[in-house]
């Protein structure tokens, strides 16, 4: 092969990823040092969960579709929340019950953990959450909508006693 042949290859190949590249950003248009590209356009679905809370993507879906104004984020938060509590107010084994009967359970009262949900400790009931869901723009209004759809999701395979008692644990 000749250093032309070579220089010819180099160029062709070099020119298809340059077109490649400038394909791939959806834009036929070179862009200038300096120029910002535009912003991805939002998706009416909201982002896949990743990790232990893709496990919990069913559920936050749910809520979020049922809640008016209840965002994923929030939708986390919430039941990471009213779950921690559960946690804290419920004896060992039965909370053991629903996490089992919801998967992603300990992964959203991780997430809550991480996002100021007080100690196991000072877990007494629903108002000791207040301060953390409000701080996130969740209303009481969302929690109490929240609530029996955690206990639905919980009896769909736990049973409605599991569930009877996660409610009164978050009461």
């Amino acid at each position: 092969m000749t250093t032309v042949t070579r220089i010819a290859t180099a160029f062709a190949i070099g020119g298809a990823l340059i077109t490649a590249g400038c394909a791939s950003r959806g834009s036929g248009t070179i862009e200038s040092p300096g120029d910002v590209p535009a912003p991805p356009t939002p998706s009416a679905a909201a982002p896949a969960l990743s990790g232990a809370l893709s496990a919990a993507g069913p559920l936050i879906s749910s809520l979020t579709s049922s809640i008016p104004g209840l965002s994923q984020a929030q939708a986390i938060l919430g039941a990471g929340s009213l779950f921690g509590l559960a946690k804290a107010k419920m004896p060992a084994d039965q909370f053991s019950q629903v996490a089992t009967a919801v998967p992603g359970t300990q992964a959203l009262v991780d997430e809550a953990t991480k996002a100021g949900l007080p100690a196991a400790s000072a877990l007494t009931g629903l108002s000791s959450l207040t301060p953390v869901l409000s701080k996130a723009g969740i209303t009481p209004q969302m929690v109490s909508a929240m609530t029996p759809a955690l206990g639905q999701a919980i009896a769909k395979t736990g049973g409605q006693p599991l569930a009877d008692a996660f409610l009164a644990a978050v009461r």
